[in-house]
């Protein structure tokens, strides 16, 4: 979760050479079908993250950690099969594309588990926030705050969001943000986390997000998204030939030029990147929605340092 609240947040957000006027009489209709999908998504991440709520209760630490360059990791495949759990989803039809969801390992040097923050915000307590979160165990403490910090800091982003908002909206208003967290890969190597994010201004969706954090758990540190892969505008085609194929048509690409999508897939505020045991999913925020491509072959795409 990045910035301040924006009552035209939506569809006021020009990115890239997009015209705004363009954007904004556009906006609703062409991405209809890409909100759509996105709603189908979060009714079942809504109803699967309960469950999973109801297992893992408490209260974690909040943080923040700078990014780190780290190292190229192997085959995420490796050490991951039918024993895998996933608490947290399903795994998708498709086994060349990757859904959200839990994929945790039970024999690690460390362990996961979820807790949950819930406030409500506002001189009239009509801002609500409900965010699930990763807390990461097992290992010396001094590894712990770091790593924990890491992967929540996005838990701090939201609250300061929330505050936000409940110093701008009226009273008459309602506003709520719920985020789901996911690990979408997990080694002794390496820990990748997602937030699947959603805001409802009077009980009607606002915006949505997705926002990953990359741990390096060898070393402790967090790594730097935009500086996992070598992106360009040859990316950023074969990206929407790949959406093409994975998704479909999504009619609001063709809002954006591939040099706007370049932009997109290099700015850690917009970026998407997650491992995952099929590969890696890619793709980025935009000004009210998101999308993602899965690459299995991802690794011809890193940057080595």
């Amino acid at each position: 979760m990045k910035g301040k609240w924006s009552p035209g947040k939506i569809t006021g957000v020009v990115l890239g050479s997009v015209g705004a006027g363009f954007l904004l009489l556009g906006s609703f209709y062409i991405g209809a079908i890409q909100l759509t999908r996105e709603l189908q998504v979060f009714s079942r991440e809504r109803a699967e993250g309960k469950a999973r709520r109801e297992e893992d209760a408490g209260k974690g630490t909040q943080g923040w950690l700078d990014g780190y360059n780290g190292p190229s990791y192997g085959d995420p495949q490796e050490g991951y099969g039918d024993e895998k759990e996933t608490p947290g989803g399903g795994v998708s039809e498709n086994p060349e594309y990757y859904e959200f969801h839990d994929a945790i390992r039970r024999d690690l040097s460390y362990q996961v588990a979820f807790e949950n923050y819930s406030s409500q915000l506002g001189e009239n307590e009509n801002v609500w926030v409900e965010v699930n979160y990763p807390v990461v165990s097992g290992r010396e403490d001094s590894e712990l705050s770091v790593i924990n910090h890491a992967i929540q800091k996005e838990l701090e982003e939201i609250t300061e969001y929330a505050d936000s908002v409940a110093e701008s909206i009226s009273e008459e208003e309602r506003y709520t943000f719920e985020a789901e967290s996911y690990i979408t890969y997990m080694d002794e190597k390496l820990l990748s986390v997602a937030y699947v994010e959603y805001g409802y201004l009077n009980d009607e969706i606002y915006e949505t997000y997705i926002i990953t954090a990359n741990v390096d758990m060898e070393n402790n540190m967090a790594l730097t998204n935009s500086q996992i892969l070598d992106i360009d505008d040859a990316f950023s085609i074969d990206f929407r030939n790949r959406c093409q194929k994975q998704n479909g048509e999504i009619e609001v690409l063709s809002l954006f030029t591939d040099q706007d999508i370049t932009d997109l897939l290099t700015n850690d505020t917009s970026l998407i990147i997650a491992y995952t045991p099929v590969g890696m999913e890619i793709g980025f925020n935009y000004y009210y929605g998101w999308v993602t491509v899965t690459y299995q072959d991802y690794q011809k795409f890193q940057n080595h340092f």
